[in-house]
């Protein structure tokens, strides 16, 4: 067998088990028998194949059934044959962040259909929403517990400090149910308080931690002032990237593989496979079509804004939606067919203030070394007059005022000057929980003449 009646056979093989699979034991076995086989997986153009399958049954269900994307093409002159191949989506236009906010428009199912919303971190007025179907939810799971298993066959108890405070948050809403689904025993401890969380460890003895990079760092710390010390087999971490400092912090620590994850609520939580080797973020190219944009001229690149196509969406699929997320193509060594990305930041992670460009992922950094900082910051921008201020929420115990100033200060030395001629607003406050923000830093701009009230999250490090 081969061409095209390869692509249908692994098509609908890998739909039975995404779409249908509820066993754990299943999922246990698929995993085993992919990680022992691995290198010998799946050819690039079988995989092309089945996406470009993939791919035109999403882009006719979206066409017949979402009011915005049946107007998306008649608007372009467009009809979905035009679309055949991968290739031919660079003549569809792009679907953003703001269109989603109307989800009435994207919604392609009944209510009585849709199992589950979850909506995206990324803004302190109306949030976005992501309906999904669940059959859309038991795919998820799936591929997240399929990747969880994947080199983890044996014990699997795991500790979840992923913010639980409400449960739209795809991470934390979905977390468990993954866990379940790799026949583990998930510990849902919530980012609270890492005081708690070492608690809840040395009851429980997990082999396994699943949290953030900035949150597990204040455990780390909490477990090293109290002298707790015991081997995890692994640690899986989202939602921001790992830092080189810190995954050396973890693994030395907790004498543990330190695996990343990358995805969104948009395009439907985790959506990477790693292993120990992994040096990017290996996609997963059965859900997702990728590419890369220059954002500016919306042209493809090799490094520039994440674009992705779902194909295995019912509720809302998305076409050609940027992520706002930044990477470039790379090559793993882990020898997992999919195609790999290295992230680089977001498009978004600068903001203006007096007449400055100040970017999040400096101001966390330089934040991060003063003493007692956990490491969780947010900046708050409001207009005060004719000036800028600038709230600066640092969390931590002990922390010095006097030495986040100078620490910003350093980061960014005109600063001191927009402050003494009036142009910024400094307000520093120290010892503030941020225990609900599972990454290293938000900015909550409530500006008038700035847009929508915003969150923006870049990815830390970049």
């Amino acid at each position: 067998m081969g061409g095209p009646m390869l692509a249908i056979a692994v098509d609908l093989t890998t739909r039975a088990f995404e779409l249908y699979t509820h066993r754990p034991q299943r999922v246990r076995q698929i995993a085993y028998f992919a990680q022992r086989f691995r290198r010998n997986g799946m050819a690039p153009k079988v995989l092309r194949a089945v996406q470009n399958r993939r791919m035109r049954r999403t882009i006719s269900y979206a066409y017949q059934r979402s009011p915005y994307y049946r107007s998306h093409f008649s608007q372009t002159g467009l009809h979905p044959r035009d679309i055949r191949t991968i290739a031919d989506l660079r003549h569809l236009p792009f679907t953003t962040a703001a269109d989603i906010r109307n989800w009435q428009q994207f919604l392609c199912v009944p209510e009585d259909d849709v199992s589950a919303v979850f909506t995206t971190s990324g803004t302190t007025g109306e949030p976005k929403r992501v309906y999904f179907t669940s059959r859309e939810l038991n795919a998820m799971t799936n591929f997240a517990a399929f990747a969880l298993r994947f080199g983890q066959p044996g014990r699997l108890v795991a500790l979840l400090a992923l913010p639980m405070s409400h449960g739209f948050w795809i991470g934390s809403a979905t977390a468990q149910r993954v866990v379940e689904r790799a026949g583990g025993l998930p510990l849902p401890v919530g980012a609270d308080d890492p005081v708690e969380a070492v608690a809840w460890m040395r009851r429980f003895s997990p082999n396994v931690v699943i949290s953030s990079c900035s949150y597990l760092a204040a455990i780390t710390r909490q477990a090293e002032r109290e002298g707790y010390r015991p081997r995890l087999e692994r640690v899986l971490l989202g939602g921001e990237t790992v830092t080189p400092d810190r995954r050396s912090l973890f693994q030395e620590y907790w004498n543990t593989e330190v695996l990343d994850s990358y995805g969104s609520t948009e395009i439907g939580g985790g959506q990477t496979l790693a292993l120990p080797e992994c040096t990017a973020f290996n996609l997963n190219d059965m859900h997702l079509v990728t590419e890369i944009i220059d954002p500016d001229t919306g042209q493809s690149t090799d490094e520039g804004e994440l674009v992705f196509t779902t194909l295995l969406r019912e509720a809302m699929p998305l076409l050609r939606y940027r992520s706002g997320d930044r990477g470039r193509w790379s090559l793993c060594p882990c020898g997992l067919p999919f195609q790999a990305i290295q992230l680089t930041g977001r498009t978004d992670d600068m903001f203006v203030a007096g007449d400055m460009n100040l970017y999040a992922n400096v101001v966390a950094a330089a934040v991060e070394r003063v003493t007692g900082a956990t490491g969780r910051i947010t900046i708050e921008l409001d207009r005060v007059e004719a000036a800028d201020r600038v709230v600066l929420r640092v969390e931590g115990k002990d922390v010095n005022e006097d030495a986040v100033r100078g620490a910003l200060f350093v980061a960014y030395p005109e600063f001191s000057t927009n402050i003494s001629n009036g142009n910024i607003l400094l307000d520093i406050q120290i010892g503030v929980s941020l225990g609900s923000q599972i990454k290293a830093f938000k900015i909550v701009d409530r500006r008038s003449g700035f847009g929508d009230h915003r969150q923006v999250i870049p990815m830390e490090g970049a």
